[in-house]
């Protein structure tokens, strides 16, 4: 049998920490006051950092640091300051990270700090391991929405592997909701989500986005046969009991390499759950059985109070990654497109694909026409391939692999040059052809996007959770979204089959309405996942001028369920300074 895995518990306050210290975890995470995604919690300030590192240190346990938030360039020198604090008084065994400019910075500046890549980073392949590696990380946290064989593939990459086993899962993809973000001005990348998927819509199924919590205790066998090196407990917003009681059950399970009986199944659930527990996406079930909600029946569990036990653990040496490498690709130009030669509107279909007769009126005078992957060989458009990009499936999973491949295989051949990536490993998939950075990225600071160009990117689409205007002086040239409904969620659930039933799986167009009455269109895709878009598009192309000047050249116009007539509407504002006459948002 495999090498037994680690126990990693939350630990949101101090007395959680004692709590998961006392019920046997060999490490924990925790965050400080500010720059980590669970900003709600009670976290530790920088006396509660020092008194938990001495702890922890005391009963040979590790202590993981999460950084793991987009940072904005305003806020480098304190987050910089904050890591010199961590490193010279705290000595973390490891910060968990997610904003690729704060990874190259740690990196140069604190060569000794050993990083772990936060689940934020959307790590759904094997292939991401190469470049987390070169990135100088010792451990991946993958997405939680990963299923077994998948998990198995990447442990076999060398790379220490860490995955949720138990709490809180999201209907979104890690790391790819924007939601809170733009119908609320809470940024789930920046630890102050307000859960809006927790809330009710006007469905047959009033909580279509509220997923249970997982719980993989009934897996410890197979999870313990794959290699993963850590199974982390999710749960830094939960009270010291739930931290005992999930932490004892699973230091148990663990200790004796056995799957969880039905008396410790119902000590979890009393601790917390939502109408129960799904191990949906680890076993590839991926249905209506998924989702539930926290019901009075639940709320009305006593927590059960759990036996504290000595345990016995390892003397831990502390970590270091002074010795990992750093090796970042230098630029080359020879495969890329010059920021000059890429200048005006892409065009962008994510829904209804566009008529012959719009294709012929419109094409010719785009910078750029992106379309999903699947669809790139249709006649229609093979007419115009040096102006289309393929815009490649988010997430791409160990059984679609082959037919993504085969897809791209199709695309090059037919002459296509041009690919629209989101994930490091679009980059092994799509080498040889010009590759153009999606908003997926989340580049929000300069030196993310510095980080990028490295890889080679001929352009980057700057977040929507930005303005836009903050990174001049590019070697790649600058996109932004200029109209169009933002991308809220991008799921691996079918919302619309869980919400209304939904009869294709592809092509399918649905919609989601809110308490209020907002209306947001969901777009069926790759493999039967969804994309949420914001009920009302939103409108830059008034502002071009000043984006323009912060050095932002290509302008996508995102059309998703929109008429032609709306979308020709769109393309002759993008010629003017005028406002539309329909509703619009900035965000």
């Amino acid at each position: 049998m495999a090498s037994k895995p680690l126990l990693l518990a939350p630990a949101g306050s101090f007395s959680a920490l004692r709590a998961a210290i006392d019920a046997g975890a060999d490490e924990v995470y925790l965050g400080g006051s500010s720059f980590n995604a669970r900003i709600n919690a009670s976290n530790f300030d920088s006396e509660g950092l020092i008194r938990a590192s001495e702890l922890c240190k005391k009963n040979n346990v590790a202590m993981h640091i999460t950084l793991n938030t987009l940072i904005y360039d305003k806020e480098f020198a304190s987050v910089l300051e904050y890591v010199s604090f961590l490193m010279n008084e705290v000595h973390p065994d490891a910060l968990i990270v997610q904003d690729l400019g704060l990874i190259g910075r740690i990196r140069r500046e604190f060569p000794s700090a050993n990083l772990h890549a936060s689940t934020q980073m959307r790590i759904h392949s094997y292939l991401d391991a190469e470049y987390l590696r070169s990135l100088g990380f010792s451990r991946a946290v993958l997405a939680r929405e990963l299923p077994k064989e998948d998990i198995k593939r990447f442990c076999e990459s060398g790379l220490e592997t860490e995955i949720f086993v138990h709490g809180a899962i999201c209907v979104s993809e890690s790391g790819g909701c924007l939601m809170s973000s733009v119908i609320g001005n809470r940024s789930g990348n920046r630890g102050e989500c307000a859960q809006p998927c927790r809330l009710p819509y006007r469905s047959a199924n009033r909580y279509p986005l509220s997923l249970k919590d997982m719980c993989l205790a009934n897996h410890i066998g197979e999870i313990i046969e794959s290699g993963v090196t850590s199974l982390k407990i999710e749960g830094r917003m939960k009270a010291p009991d739930y931290v005992s009681t999930v932490v004892s059950v699973y230091r148990r399970l663990l200790d004796e390499q056995r799957n969880a009986t039905e008396r410790e199944m119902r000590l979890l659930s009393d601790a917390f759950s939502r109408s129960g527990f799904t191990d949906g996406y680890f076993v590839s079930r991926i249905n209506r059985d998924m989702f539930g909600i926290r019901r009075e029946e639940d709320k009305k569990k006593a927590i059960p109070k759990m036996p504290t036990s000595k345990t016995e653990r390892a003397k831990r040496e502390s970590q270091s990654s002074e010795n990992l490498p750093f090796d970042i690709p230098a630029r080359d130009e020879e495969k890329t497109l010059s920021p000059a030669k890429q200048k005006g509107l892409v065009l962008r279909f994510e829904g209804r694909l566009p008529s012959k007769r719009f294709i012929e009126k419109h094409f010719q005078s785009a910078a750029r026409i992106d379309i999903p992957l699947q669809y790139c060989c249709d006649e229609r458009f093979l007419p115009y391939k040096d102006k289309i990009s393929a815009i490649i499936p988010r997430s791409v999973f160990l059984k679609e692999l082959d037919t993504v491949k085969a897809q791209i295989k199709k695309v090059k051949e037919s002459g296509i040059k041009n690919a629209t990536v989101s994930s490091f490993n679009h980059l092994t998939l799509c080498e040889g052809m010009y590759l153009h950075g999606d908003y997926a990225f989340n580049v929000v600071n300069r030196e993310a996007l510095a980080m990028l160009e490295n890889y080679s990117l001929s352009s980057v689409m700057l977040s929507p959770e930005t303005d836009g205007r903050f990174a001049r002086g590019s070697r790649c040239a600058l996109e932004y979204i200029g109209y169009g409904r933002t991308p809220l969620m991008y799921t691996r659930t079918c919302i619309i089959a869980n919400s209304e039933g939904c009869k294709h799986k592809d092509k399918c167009i649905s919609r989601l309405v809110d308490r209020t009455g907002a209306v947001f269109p969901i777009i069926s895709g790759h493999s039967h996942t969804n994309i949420i878009y914001n009920s009302l598009p939103s409108y830059r192309l008034d502002k071009k001028s000043e984006l323009k000047k912060a050095g932002v050249g290509l302008l996508t116009l995102l059309f998703t369920d929109e008429s032609e007539q709306r979308m020709e509407e769109v393309i002759a504002l993008a010629s003017t300074s005028e406002k539309p006459n329909f509703a619009y948002t900035r965000r």
